[in-house]
């Protein structure tokens, strides 16, 4: 028996809910994917048997997908909104504008 490895990664604290982890993996086991381990709220190690792959053709979802969750530019560009608000308004309230 063959096996293979993934983690899964979210940019939030995603797996933080057991609800959250339980459907992500309802949908990994489709691939033959099973939770190896809980390495964080960031963070599923996965494994599988490689005889699993030759069903990968007929999933609805990518069964190497190594993402969940928000995406990384969401999250990303609304923390740059929210800085530069910051130092505008730290700015204002000093008067340098």
């Amino acid at each position: 028996m063959e096996l293979e490895y993934k983690v899964i990664q979210a940019t939030t604290p995603f797996f933080a809910k057991s609800a959250n982890i339980d459907t992500v993996m309802a949908e990994e086991v489709k691939a033959g994917w099973r939770l190896l381990e809980k390495c964080d709220n960031y963070k599923l190690r996965l494994q599988r048997d490689i005889s699993h792959r030759a069903n990968d053709k007929n999933l609805s979802i990518d069964p190497y997908r190594t993402q969940v969750g928000l995406n990384n530019a969401i999250v990303y560009g609304v923390t740059t909104v929210a800085t530069l608000f910051v130092v505008y308004v730290i700015f204002v309230l000093v008067g340098a504008i």
